[in-house]
């Protein structure tokens, strides 16, 4: 999972002749012999660039003696994701597998390129979920790649467990019926006035627990259970981010992945929420001087740390230098010597300023620009 810490610590481990490679990878078939073949050409353009720019072979060699490692690894490339990138500096190597198809490119420059990564971020967050459930109850940790399933110590995680203690056992020698809420976890109708209040006091208790860790988290929960469940548990929660949808199918035979992915779907509109946020504020800043469609007034901008949130198109490159001393920019059509992916140095410099980066797809960019910024003054 790449979050806005990572891209900070890979940004941070910047020197000169820093090395990003980006590749597409595979899981299965006959392409996954072709991924270290692919690497290994790329590591000899890389080489060749180096030497070109005048670097020695023996320091060459040093630079990039990890990378090269991964090639006589098969194992390896036989746990790979959609994507490949690696980061290679004198002193910091470090590779990240990742679910985004990249496009192979490398670029040898004194900072990393992390523009590729950054669609990762805008989705970038950590929500629970519980299985409202009278067989199974869960509270899981989840993002959009990871799961993890919480320890509930004082919380019963099924109705039998529940009906062992001992203010149940006086409530159940007054009711006809055995108390289970069958009916009502498996959406039959809402059962008599008895189960009802037996299944209230069942999610009372789990609510208790679960309620404690999530004040500690603060994630936003989203239940998943029948209606009826989801229902009962809503009657009796006191979490204050409990998402107004859920998951409202069984959840027994579900694994804990496929509960995660159910979740998902709710939860990401809830992290774009603030992306949407800045998208209609930059239409509402539309006529003044606190937004700009210009690149070399955003470069000059997110230098000083003007740049509250900058949106830039995925995929996309610009190449060009930054004059401070004269404090313009120079745009080129192609890298030369010094030249710079200003798109990447914006982002870089919004990022570690506290700015919000949002990477999106050319058609999603605000005003179909190629890229766009909110000053902060």
């Amino acid at each position: 999972m790449i979050t806005r810490d990572i891209i900070l610590e890979i940004i941070n481990n910047t020197a000169e002749n820093s090395i990003s490679i980006y590749l597409p990878t595979h899981t299965v078939g006959e392409q996954v012999q072709q991924d270290p073949i692919r690497l290994k050409n790329m590591l000899s353009d890389i080489e060749d660039e180096l030497s070109s720019n005048g670097m020695k072979k023996n320091d060459i060699d040093d630079l990039l003696d990890e990378p090269r490692k991964l090639l006589d690894r098969p194992q390896f490339w036989q746990h790979s994701d959609k994507g490949l990138a690696l980061f290679i500096g004198e002193d910091y190597f470090e590779y990240f597998r990742v679910p985004l198809d990249f496009r192979p490119r490398y670029l040898i420059d004194d900072c990393f390129l992390v523009t590729p990564l950054l669609p990762m971020i805008t989705l970038d967050g950590t929500y629970c979920m519980l299985t409202v459930s009278q067989k199974n109850v869960r509270l899981l940790k989840a993002t959009r790649d990871s799961v993890e399933q919480l320890q509930l110590n004082e919380a019963p995680t099924d109705m039998e467990e529940f009906q062992k203690y001992d203010v149940v056992q006086r409530h159940l020698q007054h009711h006809s019926g055995d108390g289970k809420g069958t009916a009502i976890f498996h959406g039959q109708g809402a059962g008599d006035g008895s189960e009802r209040q037996i299944v209230e006091e069942y999610l009372k208790t789990i609510e208790t627990e679960v309620t404690s860790i999530l004040k500690k988290r603060n994630d936003p929960l989203i239940l998943a259970g029948v209606d009826q469940a989801v229902s009962l548990y809503r009657k009796v929660n006191h979490y204050s981010r409990l998402m107004d949808s859920a998951v409202t199918t069984n959840p027994d035979p579900k694994s804990n992945e496929e509960v995660r992915d159910e979740g998902w779907e709710i939860i990401k509109s809830y992290f774009l929420k603030e992306m949407y946020n800045d998208i209609n504020r930059f239409g509402d800043l539309s006529g003044t001087d606190k937004r700009s469609e210009n690149l070399s007034s955003i470069v000059e901008g997110a230098h000083y740390g003007k740049v509250d949130s900058l949106f830039i198109p995925i995929g996309e490159h610009s190449w060009g230098k930054f004059d401070e001393t004269e404090d313009v920019v120079h745009l080129s059509e192609e890298k030369k010597n010094g030249e710079h992916d200003l798109i990447n140095l914006a982002a870089i410099k919004t990022i570690t300023q506290g700015g919000n980066v949002y990477a999106l797809e050319k058609e999603e960019m605000p005003s179909n620009t190629s890229i766009a910024a909110i000053f902060r003054y």
